[in-house]
């Protein structure tokens, strides 16, 4: 049975806990700062509070419950328990030390014999003899006191560490560097780092000496070395975020997240092992207890969880090839997808199309399905042009010495230098194969060939250090084609599709100037007399070719 003086140290102890998670939540809100800290305090104070609680003291049985043990024998060793619950004084200690610990004057770490002096110090002043009174107030407030001091340090070094840092960078003009580790916050995780460490330091010292409950002071200190991890697993997230702005911003790759898929499967890995180790540490059982589980877990997860799986694998191959980009123009014809990739997530894509609405399709699908990426077709360096004219055969003809002159009194010098073009290029023929000039007849095709390639020499929107060529292809029953093969300059305009349909157009309208018509089906021929005769220089004016 449980006597009256326990109820009310019961009720005490409820009031310590809500004041100091109320205490707690405000200094959170207060400082603008993620609730994990206070969160982390809470729960190391509840921890102490529920080690100092287990155990009850002698005072808390019942006189009855005492009356009982009086009449049964009494071993040695009850006997030597119910000595030592002795009412505590006013000028003694909270709790007696070990008799084999070490006195706190023959303590050769600085670190100890400056906490365990300043305690005992604190101890003989009058709110320090309050305390004591208490077991719980006096834990918990101590272990908000050290949490307090590592936070003020925590903020400190925070401030003096980014300061340092960037004039640091700053003065060897590395500013990229400084701007890529200010945007990601990096120092903020690293100067946590050192004060959560000093606050466990400082938990197992007074646990040691007795100070603190000491079972109290071991799960706090847990407890703080496990959210250290985690604090160390958010800076190599923020540290490979910096390497990711760095690889992004070079001249060679410039484009935002290169190396995303990659920093994220690694923060996968990474961040299991670092909640295991975490887990482990937080609940003092060893890590290979939570590996096990771990493999269990991790079986049945790779049969559930398979589709998350393959899309972060997806998600690594996408980043490594630079399959997709964000701005890219994508066309997923087997889902009716036809828009521009807004954002590339872990597991997905979203795409919006042209009339607003957003696709959100799993990154899977641009691994295993085909897709159509327009990002070279409206993007840099230029624009390739592949198309063709198809001739109709029945106008294509061997000139004559009418056409020749033809040819040779035209006004537009682009006419003759065609005719000229046309009988080197035969020439040249005739030598590589041993016959003769006569023997290769020069056809209008062989001249309108000759006229196209000088087109597309002198446009200046044709990058002339790239080929530049017009291909007789195979006849088919739609004709005969012609193949035009030429690159747009990327600085020949915004609009590459409009310069390449002018120019398809600037050699198609030059068929008649030749003697030649475009195929089209017999229904749709106008004239059936051949051969189709030429335009002379009049009527190409007027038609607006030359």
């Amino acid at each position: 049975m449980i006597n009256g003086d326990t109820m009310h140290r019961a009720n005490v102890s409820g009031n310590v806990i809500a004041l100091l998670v109320a205490t707690s939540a405000a200094t959170g809100v207060m400082l603008r700062r993620v609730t994990a800290a206070s969160a982390l305090l809470t729960l190391c104070v509840a921890m102490s509070v529920g080690s100092l609680c287990v155990a009850p003291t002698a005072a808390d049985v019942a006189p009855s419950a005492l009356a009982q043990t009086d009449q049964s024998p009494v071993s040695p060793q009850s006997a030597a328990v119910q000595s030592s619950y002795t009412p505590i004084e006013a000028d003694e200690p909270l709790i007696e030390p070990r008799a084999d610990a070490v006195p706190a004057s023959s303590v050769r770490d600085p670190v100890q014999e400056a906490t365990l002096e300043f305690v005992h110090s604190f101890q003989s002043t009058g709110l320090g003899k309050t305390l004591r009174q208490n077991a719980v107030a006096w834990n918990v407030l101590a272990i908000v006191a050290l949490f307090v001091l590592g936070f003020a340090v925590h903020l400190a070094l925070q401030r003096a560490l980014a300061t340092l840092v960037t004039r640091a960078l700053v003065r060897a003009h590395r500013e990229r560097l400084a701007e890529a580790i200010t945007a990601s916050k990096l120092v903020a995780p690293l100067a946590a780092i050192a004060p959560l460490l000093l606050v466990a330091r400082l938990l197992d010292v007074l646990g040691d000496a007795e100070v603190l409950n000491p079972i109290a002071a071991i799960n706090a200190a847990n407890f703080t070395v496990a959210y250290v991890i985690l604090k160390g697993l958010a800076a190599v997230s923020r540290v490979l975020q910096v390497v990711d702005d760095l690889y992004s911003s070079r001249p060679e790759v410039n484009r935002v997240g290169a190396l995303r898929g990659y920093r994220q499967v690694a923060m996968v890995v990474l961040g299991a092992v670092a909640m295991i180790a975490a887990a482990a540490i937080a609940v003092g059982k060893s890590p290979l207890v939570f590996l096990a589980a771990l493999g269990a877990i991790g079986a049945v997860g790779g049969v559930v969880c398979k589709d998350i799986l393959f899309s972060l694998i997806a998600n690594m191959m996408l980043s490594a090839t630079d399959a997709i980009r964000v701005g890219d123009w994508v066309e997923l014809k087997q889902h009716s997808i036809d828009g521009r990739i807004a954002e590339i997530k872990t597991t997905s894509v979203r795409v919006q199309n042209a009339d607003g609405t957003v696709h959100s399709v799993p990154i899977s699908r641009f691994v295993q399905e085909p897709y159509l990426n327009y990002r070279s077709k409206f993007g840099t360096p230029g624009r390739r042009v592949r198309r063709s004219i198809r001739v109709d055969l029945r106008s294509v003809r061997t000139l004559n010495a009418e056409d020749f002159a033809h040819f040779a009194a035209h006004p537009s010098s682009a006419m003759t230098q065609a005719l000229q073009r046309a009988r080197t290029q035969a020439s040249a023929l005739a030598t590589a194969t041993g016959m003769s000039t006569s023997e290769l007849a020069i056809t209008n095709l062989g001249v309108f060939r000759a006229f196209a390639e000088g087109l597309l020499c002198a446009n200046a929107a044709i990058d002339t250090t790239l080929p530049a060529v017009l291909s007789q292809l195979e006849v088919t029953i739609t004709g005969q084609p012609i193949e035009v093969l030429c690159f747009i300059r990327a600085d020949a305009g915004q609009d590459l599709a409009s310069i390449e349909a002018a120019l398809i157009d600037r050699i198609a309208s030059a068929l008649p100037c030749f003697g030649l018509r475009s195929f089209q089906s017999t229904n749709d021929l106008g004239v059936s007399g051949l051969p189709y005769p030429m335009l002379d220089a009049n009527d190409m004016k007027s038609a607006g070719i030359v």
